[in-house]
């Protein structure tokens, strides 16, 4: 979700296909799409400004009436502090009409189909196919979570979300996807969050078949494209899928998601066609020595907050960190032509930069909500203590970013990894050498892996 994936909660995969959204009344509340005429996606350059934070964001009512009151014990990183987004660029919470949001009980009378015993259940201009057990939602301290996925799911966070898409579409040219795809017909993307990358791509590849899966129905469901469907399920149980058959495996910001990375990776080559694609996108190690924290002194309140929300991690069984970003895993896994790029993505302004600032109000307003569950469920934390260090943290981090003598160095890493199922199955791996000497590994079908790319973004 991711969000990312949310979770162990999961229904079965079999959405039905959705109404072409040309015939559908209303107006969407997803964020306006452009296409260039080569297909790509138009970056929204209409997007708030960080300095308007302090202006409220519309609250959704019909969603959060009956939610926690935060009151005095408030978190910084509430609704109030986001920028203050336009009608067009609000991310639809779904659901709201059809169901109490304190049980999630749906208020139409369910079909139940014969073959999988599936429950469809109607919102004003689509429809779904859910399991009972996919409304997992629950409210702590204020917020409104799925499962045991430590990110909340509300609209607070779906924002915050989709900021950071945009700040993708900066980073990567306006690209969904850095794989070479040529005329894809199925595409996977696993814990598609407010569903945002995968509405691009259906609307980029129109004759391809693009399926979004999460645990938490929180994807929009008007005017979207008639080739996506959003399936409710969790990629940690086996995946329903027909086997070589998928273009693309998508998967981004899934750090801490999943207790068994070489489950995810097996799965995925599986339903993997012979040539297709996987491409996972994270952190190197956000909070790592390396890179964010070497900005603050040990014994900081960076250091405290950080150091606990690991542990509390490796408490809850999905540790945090980017240890499953490792080519010998998608070796393993049985995929060849292993590529790593390395990105220094920018925090705060720059010279020329034009999305830095965005990206510090993402990592900003997201301390809290990457902190508070963990903390506070899996630790016994209060949440008014924790909220105190993450507005302190938050402080910290708007202070170096706003130092002309530190900003230009003040990064943090994204990697990305892409790698290709082969051609023929089962192909061996082996070591020769490049022309100037290096060792290189080589698949059976003359592919490489092992490839590193090391790019600078500074100007963001």
């Amino acid at each position: 979700m991711n969000s990312g994936q949310a979770g162990n909660h999961c229904g079965r995969p079999g959405a039905q296909r959705r109404e072409d959204p040309s015939n559908r009344p209303g107006q969407s509340t997803t964020p306006d799409r452009k296409l260039f005429e080569n297909g790509r996606i138009e970056i929204d350059e209409d997007l708030p400004s960080p300095e308007s934070e302090a202006e409220a964001l519309k609250a959704d009512d019909d969603c959060d009436d009956d939610e926690e009151e935060v009151g005095d014990t408030g978190s910084v990183f509430a609704m109030s502090t986001y920028p203050s987004i336009q009608p067009a660029f609000q991310v639809e919470y779904p659901y709201q009409n059809g169901m109490d949001s304190d049980t999630m009980c749906v208020r139409h009378h369910p079909t139940v189909c014969s073959d999988m015993a599936m429950l469809t259940y109607r919102t004003r201009d689509s429809s779904r196919t859910l399991y009972a057990e996919d409304f997992d939602f629950v409210v702590e301290n204020g917020r409104r979570y799925c499962g045991d996925y430590f990110l909340p799911v509300d609209q607070t966070e779906q924002t915050r979300q989709y900021v950071i898409h945009q700040v993708y579409l900066k980073l990567f040219d306006l690209e969904l996807t850095t794989v070479p795809l040529e005329d894809p017909r199925y595409i996977l993307d696993i814990g598609t969050g407010i569903g945002e990358w995968a509405i691009g791509m259906a609307e980029k590849y129109p004759q391809c078949e693009v399926f979004g899966t999460d645990i938490a129905p929180i994807q929009p469901t008007h005017q979207v494209p008639s080739n996506v469907e959003f399936h409710i399920e969790s990629a940690e149980d086996e995946w329903l899928r027909p086997p070589d058959t998928v273009d693309l495996v998508h998967l981004r910001n899934m750090e801490g998601a999943f207790s068994d990375w070489r489950f995810i990776y097996s799965q995925a080559f599986e339903c993997i066609r012979p040539g297709g694609w996987i491409e996972i996108i994270d952190w190197e190690d956000f909070f790592a020595d390396k890179n964010y924290l070497s900005f603050f002194p040990e014994g900081s309140a960076a250091y405290l907050l950080v150091k606990a929300t690991m542990e509390a991690a490796e408490i809850a069984g999905k540790p945090r960190g980017a240890h499953y970003l490792d080519k010998d895993l998608l070796v393993e896994a049985g995929f060849v032509d292993v590529k790593e790029t390395v990105y220094d993505l920018g925090i705060g302004s720059r010279e020329n930069g034009s999305y830095g600032k965005f990206w510090l109000f993402s990592i900003v307003t997201g301390i809290e909500p990457t902190c508070l569950r963990l903390l506070t469920r899996d630790l016994g934390w209060d949440a008014q203590v924790v909220r105190d260090l993450c507005e302190q943290v938050a402080h910290e981090t708007r202070i170096v970013a706003d130092d002309p003598a530190r900003v230009d160095a003040f990064v943090v890493k994204l990697r990305v990894m892409v790698a290709r199922k082969p051609l023929v199955a089962g192909q061996w791996t082996a070591k020769t050498l490049n022309e100037n000497g290096e060792i290189k590994e080589c698949s059976g079908d003359e592919s490489t892996i092992g490839d590193r790319t090391v790019r600078s973004e500074g100007t963001m």
